[in-house]
């Protein structure tokens, strides 16, 4: 299975159009490279300099390597927090994020007595979802490349139950608290197609950063944000990795195979 950022995963179609510019590739991102350093450390100051691969770069991008990537699968990261029984449900079917589902499982927490009636009303009323309902309605967000659990983007998702659906907007300090103790952290390794909107995109290039790299480019995979939605029945459940397990800590590290280097 593809992994973006790990060129060994990358079939023989992919790294045939890597191959065949391998050149352009890394010329763009050693300019890249070279350019940002030289305006950081310009004296007197001068603005960026226009990388002079861009044009061609972003061809080989959007009309080569994305309309290829559109027919593969990959393998994505969902940083999440989940009871036991949620983590059964997941595996079973992937049930995206809405607030008709938050509410689900408000009410189901209430009816275990995890949750009071008062607390419940308050998180659903709070969620950010009511107002940005576009960006986050029905879809269920992950990442192109493993990031360690104390990474900053994800520790707070990995810390609350419910993510930002349920602790975004909290002011009540002792409520937001009692969502750390409910669950436990998950890593989740999910198998993922490509037809959303730009996600092809967004992986070819974390792909191009990748093979960069393998050619000796001063450049590290960042990956980048990846919603799934309209092909989100095809999605499946690979792994789940649960804080207090081997892997869980390790994740990006030493797990899996060659992440530090390849991502470092």
């Amino acid at each position: 299975m593809i992994q973006p950022w790990n060129p060994s995963t990358f079939n023989s179609e992919i790294i045939r159009v890597l191959n065949d510019n391998s050149h352009l590739i890394y010329d763009f991102f050693s300019e890249d490279s070279k350019l940002m350093d030289e305006h950081l450390n310009s004296d007197p100051y001068e603005s960026l300099k226009p990388n002079r691969f861009h044009s061609s770069y972003t061809d080989l991008l959007e009309n080569i390597l994305t309309p290829v990537l559109a027919k593969n699968r990959i393998i994505v990261w969902h940083y999440t927090r989940l009871t036991d029984f949620e983590v059964n449900l997941m595996q079973e079917n992937i049930t995206p994020s809405s607030l008709s589902y938050l509410q689900k499982r408000l009410d189901a927490l209430v009816a275990e007595g995890i949750l009071s009636k008062e607390e419940s009303k308050l998180i659903f009323e709070l969620s950010p979802y009511h107002t940005q309902a576009k960006s986050r309605e029905n879809m269920l967000w992950t990442v192109t490349v493993p990031l360690p659990s104390d990474d900053y983007g994800v520790a707070p998702l990995l810390g609350h139950w419910g993510g930002e659906s349920a602790y975004f907007r909290l002011a009540n300090e002792s409520l937001k608290n009692k969502l750390k103790e409910i669950g436990q952290s998950r890593i989740i390794e999910i198998e993922a197609g490509l037809k959303d909107g730009l996600n092809a995109y967004s992986v070819s290039k974390t792909i191009m950063e990748s093979w960069a790299k393998k050619l000796g480019a001063n450049i590290h995979p960042s990956g980048s944000d990846l919603a799934i939605k309209e092909c989100l029945d095809e999605a499946t459940v690979v792994k789940v990795h649960t804080q207090g397990q081997e892997n869980f800590c390790t994740i990006a590290i030493n797990y899996p195979e060659n992440a530090k280097e390849l991502l470092t």
